[in-house]
């Protein structure tokens, strides 16, 4: 019989921790073993109940989400999964940098009203985390180096690099991007799987990571070398021939496996329109996204790039993507860089 996934919530509202409770429990798969209304009272209530997740609001009193999480991730095996308002979005994402696995938005005001969507993206993200192995928790980084002066930037698109990933992806693909060089030809498009208002954040920590300038996409935008696109929240990003160069088109539409954007329309379109130039890489995280697009990709003679399960948080989009194409170079996180610069100098689409 399958076991259930004990879970300790912490939050300073009664309302909140009540709430939560409640609805997890209804869930045959979740247990929830223990409440907790401060940092510190989590601390005591790890040590006592030994949850799988835990989920951990930010502002509180005497020790707050962020500051109790390193605790967390040192002295226990436990999960963590950030259930706050996210009104700060940097400060989120600094939760994901100390070793959160996943993020929910808890709603400003009519949490009664909005209990079933925040039930099943809970119960959702709560999965996820409990898929990641502790010791994945925390990512393995590459410094990048100081004092190093930034290779000239690219003047043409010789590849275009498709990049999808989920839980563990925005740790992974910090590390994908402080090693690469804004010199190789060639422009990258991003699809995260992130809740709203996250984009942003996410694209200025990538382009902090090294030397490759990261921001949000927009309809229409004209795909520049040496430049990162993420796809923004709600949206599927797909790639479009734009006179000899390239055009990001956004799309509503349906979800697909569940997300919008996903991961299968980006690599799907770059296969079509860059074809052998295309580099597809699938990153950590639950799910199948990317195994379709990727394998379009090497069908279009392409390179396909996924990372192993020895460095994936979570190797359910990397693991559906190597059985879907067994011919994809399978790297750990700190050779997928070099495993797209190994895509050399290829071809230019006409």
């Amino acid at each position: 019989m399958r076991s259930t996934i004990k879970v300790l919530v912490v939050d300073d509202s009664a309302l909140v921790r009540q709430m939560v409770s409640r609805a997890l429990s209804s869930l045959d798969d979740i247990e929830v073993v223990g409440i907790a209304r401060t940092g510190v009272e989590a601390l005591e209530r790890i040590a006592e109940v030994h949850p799988d997740v835990v989920t951990l609001d930010i502002e509180m009193p005497e020790l707050s989400g962020i500051e109790a999480l390193p605790h967390i991730i040192k002295n226990s095996t436990a999960r963590v999964v950030m259930l706050s308002v996210l009104d700060n979005a940097d400060t989120t994402y600094q939760a994901l940098v100390l070793g959160a696995s996943e993020f929910v938005g808890k709603p400003k005001s009519g949490i009664a009203t909005s209990m079933p969507e925040l039930t099943t993206e809970l119960a959702t993200a709560i999965r996820a985390a409990y898929r990641v192995r502790p010791e994945r928790r925390l990512a393995q980084r590459q410094p990048h180096p100081q004092g190093v002066l930034p290779a000239p930037r690219a003047e043409t698109i010789d590849h275009v690099v498709a990049l999808t990933a989920s839980t563990g992806g925005p740790p992974a693909l910090e590390a994908v991007f402080t090693t690469l060089p804004a010199s190789f030809p060639a422009a990258y498009l991003i699809v995260q799987h992130l809740p709203p208002g996250f984009s942003e954040s996410l694209a200025r920590r990538l382009t902090r990571a090294g030397e490759i300038p990261c921001v949000e996409a927009a309809p229409d935008m004209i795909v520049e070398p040496g430049i990162a696109y993420l796809a923004p929240h709600g949206l599927h990003m797909l790639l479009a021939a734009e006179g000899r160069g390239y055009r990001l088109v956004m799309q509503g539409g349906t979800r697909l496996h569940g997300v919008r954007p996903a991961g299968d329309p980006l690599l799907e379109s770059v296969a079509q329109q860059a074809g052998p130039g295309g580099v597809g890489v699938v990153l950590s995280g639950m799910g199948v996204d990317g195994a379709r697009g990727l394998a379009a990709i090497s069908a279009a003679g392409g390179r396909a790039i996924i990372q192993d399960e020895g460095t994936s948080a979570v190797w359910g989009m990397p693991g559906t993507a190597a059985k879907r194409v067994p011919s994809a170079l399978v790297v750990p996180i700190s050779g997928v860089a070099d495993a797209i610069l190994g895509a050399g100098s290829g071809v230019a689409r006409p």
